[in-house]
């Protein structure tokens, strides 16, 4: 089978279940591919490893800000570990990639970003990111998992059998150095903005510090060894939350799905855009439109109101009462839908389809005066729709006024030849 060379990326994710749908649409962005890995953390490939880097970056930036106001055990936790090794087409990872990959992730603080020294060097002068040195004991790729994160001052050479297994190897996982890109994230989101020295402790205690209970969301700690440099990699490259954080970048299939999908897949991938907490202002509320309109068609109606009532606390949009204002027709609830229908009409003084569906529920109402202002308002704003005309006959026909009622059936059918309803409206009028 042929082999080849990439990054590879392990996320260990814990917290809500959509987290793990943030991590494969970051990899899908950034033109990686998801690997199989059973039930362990998600694995992915890239070809680049600053296409790498910068998804779990953009991953990371996103559960912080998410993180923002939740309980602590409504959190998520996401640490992630780079290496660049050997991938087998068609096949899982090599034992040696996959141990590379997992022994960087365990020493990943969290909600941090643990990389090889090759993918360090892959990314330096090409992202804008500050990586502290940080030198493990005895770290081979053999080594079980559980490896200790034991952190020494000056790089120790690795035995003997060591340098002669791995001699003439182009690969970099005999490398004992790894660079974890932690107390990092503050000054990547924040250009310009320079964090404190990190804490460095004596030589003999020198350790990766255990994460505090309350992890503090805008700088993660890490103690160095003494004798660790930072390092600059200058060239900008910094998320904007503005065009990051949103749900439709981040979950681009759930949003396709939600917003175009099926009634069934639409409820699914709707729900999954509400739990992972990043949509607000005017892309929550069309979540919840799309959610109503495909609950409505599974005749959900009263899930169909409550998401309906969810866009309109988003954010108030004529469409949004519209939509519920049609739940509340379909349930006969007429006097809410005569309401919601208002509403629209004072948002969008010149929604004729609102005048148009207030008229049908005020004549379905049998308060047959008003249903007939509101479809003279109809045809006027919508004069070239052939059921704004229908609903006026209906009306005028309730009324008694027969030749208007035929003119108007007449109308709607020279706009639309096939009205069902205007053709029957005509017969029931004795007129062919």
């Amino acid at each position: 089978m042929k082999r080849r060379i990439a990054a590879v990326l392990m996320a260990d994710v814990a917290g809500p279940a959509a987290t793990a749908g943030l991590v494969r649409d970051a990899v899908q962005r950034g033109g990686g591919r998801m690997l199989s890995n059973g039930d362990g953390p998600p694995l992915a490939e890239f070809q680049s490893a600053v296409e790498a880097v910068r998804a779990a970056v953009d991953v990371l930036e996103t559960l912080r800000m998410r993180n923002k106001g939740q309980p602590a055990e409504e959190r998520a936790s996401f640490k992630v570990g780079i290496t660049i090794g050997e991938v087998i087409d068609g096949a899982e990872l090599p034992d040696e990639t996959r141990a590379d990959v997992i022994r960087l992730t365990k020493l990943a603080g969290p909600r941090s970003v643990c990389v090889s020294r090759a993918v360090r060097e892959a990314v330096a002068g090409k992202l804008k990111l500050r990586a502290l040195d940080v030198t493990v004991e005895g770290v081979l790729p053999d080594d079980p998992p559980t490896v200790a994160e034991r952190v020494q001052p000056p790089p120790k050479p690795p035995p003997a059998s060591a340098r002669s297994r791995f001699a003439g190897s182009a690969l970099p996982w005999a490398v004992a150095a790894v660079a974890c890109v932690a107390a990092v994230l503050m000054y990547v989101l924040a250009p310009g903005h320079t964090p404190a020295p990190p804490r460095t402790a004596a030589p003999e205690q020198a350790a990766l510090s255990p994460p505090p209970a309350e992890p503090d969301d805008t700088q993660t700690k890490i103690t160095p060894a003494p004798s660790s440099g930072k390092l600059e990699f200058k060239p900008a490259y910094a998320p904007d939350p503005a065009t990051v954080l949103t749900a439709r970048r981040m979950l681009p299939q759930a949003w396709r799905d939600c917003t175009k999908g099926s009634a069934d897949k639409a409820v699914a991938a709707c729900k999954l855009l509400l739990d992972s907490g990043i949509p607000k202002g005017a892309e929550l509320a069309a979540i919840h439109l799309s959610d109503g309109k495909a609950l409505r068609e599974r005749h959900e109606l009263d899930k169909a109101t409550q998401a309906f009532g969810a866009a309109i606390a988003a954010e108030p949009s004529a469409e949004a009462f519209s939509l519920r204002g049609t739940v509340h027709f379909d349930k006969g609830d007429w006097q809410r839908a005569i309401a919601d229908y208002t509403d629209a009409i004072r948002l969008e003084p010149r929604n004729g389809e609102a005048y148009n569906n207030r008229a049908w529920t005020y004549y379905r109402a049998e308060r047959h005066t008003e249903a007939l202002a509101d479809a003279d308002k109809a045809v006027e704003l919508l004069g070239k729709e052939a059921y704004v005309w229908d609903t006026r006959a209906h009306i005028h026909a309730s009324l008694g006024n027969r030749d208007a009622a035929i003119s108007d059936f007449r109308a709607a059918l020279a706009i639309d030849p096939a009205n069902a309803a205007s053709k029957a409206g005509l017969a029931s009028l004795g007129v062919n």
